[in-house]
């Protein structure tokens, strides 16, 4: 079998409109879709009959891969949320994000303004057979785990 890049990634949340402006307004991405998932083959795909949603997808520059959408869920049989993955859970951990138009300096500097909580950082990580990077972790809206990364210049 034969795949491509990582299409997109969905993350389903609690507000959207918050969400987006995490995302949009923080982090810089782009709404290129808005929409209103109301076919009953939708709720069959996740098992969930009777389920809608609002899909909206996001995007950073001109690729169409790599898009994140996020997923509002609507209508019976939804169980209450159990909360994200936290480091050491099996499962998906965390976003990583490059950083590449301004510091991440920058970046933190812009968050602490807004009041979003960073964990800590930047700080600069050795990895071995890569060598040094800059990251910082934060959460999304709904606690999703969000790194940013500056990579050593090229």
């Amino acid at each position: 079998m034969a795949f491509s890049e990582v299409h997109h990634i969905a993350l389903t949340v609690s507000d959207m409109n918050r969400s987006l402006d995490f995302y949009c307004e923080l982090l810089g991405f782009r709404k290129t879709l808005d929409m209103d998932l109301t076919e009953p083959a939708f709720g069959e795909l996740f098992q969930l009959p009777g389920v809608t949603a609002r899909a909206v997808i996001l995007q950073q520059g001109k690729s169409r891969v790599g898009e994140i959408e996020l997923l509002e869920f609507r209508g019976p049989g939804l169980k209450k949320p159990s909360g994200p993955k936290r480091p050491g859970d099996p499962g998906m951990l965390m976003l990583s994000f490059e950083v590449t138009q301004e510091s991440l300096q920058e970046v933190s500097e812009r968050l602490i303004a807004r009041k979003i909580p960073v964990f800590c950082g930047p700080i600069e990580l050795q990895l071995p057979g890569y060598g040094a990077i800059k990251a910082l972790m934060l959460e999304d809206p709904d606690g999703a785990l969000v790194e940013l990364i500056e990579l050593p210049a090229k």
